[in-house]
């Protein structure tokens, strides 16, 4: 009687809930914990993704209640949840972006979400074992390493950083110059597990005292340092005024239209070459001529150098070198630099060239550098990968358009040129118009140079070498964007990310493989434990 009403109580017990008590392993048994937990912390996981809408704080504490929801539900459903949760705040990223439709990023970003659930499994294998305040490193190790590991596998760039949600935490991220922008990801994490280590009760009072002392006075350290960096290894004062420009939105509409016409499905590369030059020609010459115009405009103005924005401008294979003598005519005369950014438009596929040509006050090519790192969406073929340099009296430039400034490999040959300024073309679209210049502002605080970057149908912005924002220009709310800005003249600042490279990144990798090796040699003693035990009751 006494074994059928346990089996009865066992029965009324809601599946996947474990029995009361402990088993062991520091779960509790029992009522499941409160969903609560798992609501708070997805809610807060969609605030912190690098989106339109985040909020930086909701990086720091999402973690926070994922991983106590973790740590209190048996394994197989809590981490099965948070799975669900990353997988369908990836998705939520996605559609805002307008990047669903393209399956090779799902297909992408797929794997990030599991890289991205990981850390909670690692913490949930190891935290429970142990009450150590070590093990509250667990999570932010392996979340590095699997941030590393997808920029480097997936040749994605580095999408998934928790560390780019910091972007105007500027005492914060001037630890990307010792680091790069993953020693950043690894302190709001670190932050969010030490937040649960305290939070699970039960440890004696002196054991948490002293593990959050040292987590302090690390967070103490990193801040200071970067105050000390604000405040005193500044850039120097001398500034060059560069302008970045657009064309306006009637010469793009006249544009549009006119290539509309030509190619009612849709204007494509590819359409050149089915039509007359002649027409295509015409069609193009609104947001070229607006181009030039604003060029000369700025250079009057004072503008010492001038950067375009990625493609929004195109030009004919036989027509190029009368655009580039139009603009190098004002270089010359005005006595400035002038990045122009363009599509060629060839009569062979790929069909077009994503190029940015730089003419120099004596009108002459200082580089004509194709787009390393063409988007999924676009068709064309990559470029060398080799980033320009040309000397100037402000300093040495360099270049890369848009989308190659998410790979810091890339952007580390400008940095190991000595280039002091980057100079970037940029095309974004509605849905992800801020979120590659809040990027690029590790990019210089890493690698030490400042970056001016054109971005239309997006935010173009300048910034110093240490993050800060010295211009800004919305394209979307301006009826002409042009970005206007004192900029550092200097030489590239040192850091020690720019000599040294990802080698924090590397190591969160070696730590998390020794995080699984611990795993599996403990899972491997219990079951030796598990074997044992049971050959001594066949033997009583």
């Amino acid at each position: 009687m006494l074994g059928l009403r346990e089996r009865k109580k066992d029965e009324s017990r809601p599946r996947g809930v474990a029995p009361e008590g402990d088993g062991g392993d520091g779960v509790p048994r029992g009522r499941p914990p409160g969903r609560w937990l798992w609501v708070a912390g997805t809610a807060l996981l969609v605030l912190a993704l690098h989106s339109n809408w985040h909020v930086a704080l909701a990086a720091w504490l999402f973690p926070v209640f994922l991983l106590r929801y973790a740590r209190l539900r048996p394994a197989r459903y809590g981490l099965l949840r948070i799975g669900w949760a990353s997988a369908s705040a990836t998705l939520l990223w996605l559609v805002s972006t307008g990047m669903v439709f393209v399956p090779t990023v799902v297909g992408v970003f797929a794997v990030l979400a599991v890289l991205q659930t990981l850390p909670f499994v690692a913490d949930r294998l190891i935290g429970v074992r142990s009450r150590s305040v070590l093990t509250t490193l667990v999570f932010p190790t392996v979340l590095v390493g699997g941030e590393y590991l997808f920029a480097e596998l997936a040749d994605f760039g580095d999408f998934g950083v928790l560390g780019f949600t910091q972007h105007g935490f500027l005492p914060l991220i001037q630890l990307a110059s010792v680091t790069g922008v993953h020693g950043v990801s690894f302190v709001v994490a670190w932050t969010a597990s030490m937040a649960h280590w305290v939070w699970q009760g039960g440890l004696p009072r002196p054991r948490v005292r002293r593990g959050v002392l040292v987590w302090a006075g690390v967070l103490a350290v990193v801040l200071g340092a970067g105050g000390v960096r604000l405040l005193f290894f500044a850039p120097v004062t001398d500034t060059v005024r560069v302008a970045g420009v657009s064309a306006g939105r009637a010469a793009e509409r006249d544009t549009r239209r006119a290539l509309d016409r030509i190619d009612p499905e849709g204007w494509r590369p590819r359409s050149a070459v089915g039509a007359a030059p002649e027409r295509v020609r015409k069609a193009l010459a609104p947001v070229a001529d607006d181009l030039v115009a604003a060029t000369d405009r700025e250079a009057r103005a004072g503008a010492r150098i001038v950067v375009w924005p990625e493609t929004q401008a195109g030009v004919l294979e036989g027509d190029q070198r009368r655009l580039l003598g139009r603009v190098a005519a004002i270089a010359r005369e005005r006595r400035v630099y002038v990045n122009a950014a363009y599509g060629l438009y060839l009569r062979q596929a790929p069909y077009v060239r994503n190029l940015s040509v730089l003419l120099t006050p004596e009108g002459k090519v200082a580089w004509t550098y194709d787009k390393a790192h063409p988007t999924p969406m676009e068709t064309m073929t990559p470029g060398s990968g080799n980033v320009p340099v040309a000397d100037s009296p402000y300093g040495r430039l360099a270049t890369v358009i848009c989308y190659d400034a998410d790979y810091p490999e890339l952007m580390r040959q400008a940095a190991d040129k000595g280039a002091g300024m980057m100079l970037v073309p940029a095309n974004d679209w509605v849905g992800f118009e801020s979120l590659h210049a809040q990027r690029a502002v590790f990019r210089s605080v890493e690698y030490g140079y400042a970056m001016v970057r054109q971005s239309v149908n997006g935010v173009a912005t300048a910034v110093n070498p240490q993050g800060r924002v010295l211009g800004m220009a919305d394209y979307f709310t301006a009826g002409r964007q042009t970005l206007v800005a004192e900029v550092p003249v200097q030489r590239r600042t040192q850091t020690l990310y720019g000599e040294t490279g990802a080698v924090f990144a590397v190591l969160c990798v070696a730590g998390s493989v020794a995080v699984v090796g611990f795993g599996l040699l403990w899972r491997r003693g219990r079951r030796s434990e598990e074997s044992g035990t049971g050959e001594r009751d066949v033997l009583k």
